[in-house]
């Protein structure tokens, strides 16, 4: 496990523990953040586990919260971060993992499709990847700018699962977990200012999900090491490390070459 890297290299890891507040100094810098109190009742008060919360201090704080983080959002009206970029536009994506017959398992597989069962004045597609130990993971996302208030992603998906050429793959098999989330959709010109004092903004929590090449995870690990470069380079003479934002450029203009 990644996690257990991490902590061999000494890096502490909070399972559990949500950050709730930013923490700023007199000239608004960022000092870190602070995880939330555990264990308070109906009331507020404190019950019998209560736990305060802690700060968690830095030099520099990394904010990688996922699409439209609450933290993240705090901090882009703060410092005006999407003063520039144009403004962003979001999906649902609803996936579900399956155990299905050894017959039909095709490690490896991976098929992709856009539009329907949706009309063409919505947006959206699906994904079926084929896992090992016969599981496929499947999915479906749908624009949240979909005109039909009517429409439900969730109904278009069980929709798309009884395509001929999906609902082969589905049927004698087992539900074995879902889940959603949301999804940033707008692309590299939708990306805001990603340095301020004292922080970074790294993965979807800035946007970089590239919809076109359905790479999501990828970028989001890439900034995060760009990130930690740059803060390694940088941590002692800088307050806001603004060559995160040049390495990023970089990265995309190598990718368009």
């Amino acid at each position: 496990m990644v996690a257990d890297q991490a902590e061999a290299l000494e890096v502490e890891i909070y399972p559990g523990f949500s950050a709730s507040e930013i923490l700023f100094d007199e000239a608004q810098k960022v000092l870190g953040v602070a995880t939330c109190d555990m264990g308070r009742l109906k009331d507020g008060s404190e019950g019998p586990n209560f736990e305060q919360g802690i700060e968690l201090r830095a030099k520099q704080t990394v904010f990688s919260e996922g699409c439209r983080g609450h933290l993240g959002k705090i901090l882009m009206d703060k410092f005006n971060l999407n003063q520039d970029n144009s403004p962003q536009t979001y999906g649902i994506g609803i996936k579900e993992l399956w155990e299905i017959s050894p017959e039909k398992s095709d490690p490896g597989s991976i098929v992709h499709t856009t539009g329907w069962p949706l009309k063409s004045d919505t947006y959206g597609g699906s994904f079926l990847y084929h896992l090992d130990n016969n599981q496929i993971s499947i999915g479906f996302v749908i624009g949240l700018d979909y005109k039909n208030p009517y429409l439900s992603p969730y109904m278009e998906f069980q929709r798309f699962k009884h395509h001929p050429d999906i609902k082969k793959y589905l049927e004698g098999g087992r539900r074995i977990n879902y889940g959603a989330r949301a999804l940033n959709e707008g692309g590299v010109q939708s990306l805001p200012k990603l340095t301020f004092p004292g922080g970074l903004l790294v993965g979807c929590e800035a946007g970089f999900l590239n919809v076109p090449k359905i790479k999501g995870t990828h970028l989001a690990m890439k900034s995060g090491i760009l990130a930690a470069k740059s803060i390694f380079e940088n941590i002692d003479n800088k307050d806001e490390i603004k060559e995160f934002t040049q390495s990023i450029k970089d990265l995309v203009v190598v990718r368009i070459i």
